[in-house]
């Protein structure tokens, strides 16, 4: 899955945000809880503990920054437990005369009995993933408008 967006704002200030996984509850549907759960500054590594919920299902595992090139370049996976997939996301960062591009790409790979039970799932997430990136954007830019 693929998304594509432009935030009218520095590209610095929407790395920051967008990398630090403990934004993701204010701009990913489907989460409830993200918070980092290693010490220091983000980079490869990192590691941060996201709750889910999902079909009156709540979930919660470890997402882990895999690459980090500030303003450039970031991806990220869940860990497979307790989760019955696992997830590879990645995102690119380029300096626009509108703002900043975003381009993300993200991979699922089922496991486990409940696959099959999660398919539809997977296709509600992926209609939903393009709502976040539109979500993310919004609040980027409605943030100095406060």
């Amino acid at each position: 899955m693929d998304n594509l967006i432009v935030v009218n704002k520095p590209i610095q200030e929407v790395f920051e945000f967008m990398t630090n996984q403990s934004n993701a509850k204010l701009w990913k549907p489907f989460v409830t809880e993200s918070r980092q759960i290693t010490n220091g500054e983000i980079g490869v590594g990192t590691q941060f503990i996201e709750g889910i919920d999902v079909l009156n299902r709540h979930f919660s595992g470890i997402v882990e920054i895999l690459e980090y090139q500030p303003y450039h370049w970031f991806a990220y996976k869940t860990r497979e437990e307790p989760y019955p997939f696992s997830l590879l996301a990645q995102m690119s960062f380029e300096e626009t005369l509108a703002g900043t591009l975003i381009r993300g790409h993200v991979d699922f790979q089922g496991h486990g009995l409940f696959w099959n039970w999660l398919t539809p799932l997977i296709r509600l997430f992926f209609k939903s993933q393009s709502k976040s990136f539109y979500r993310f954007k919004q609040i980027m830019e409605n943030a100095s408008k406060k």
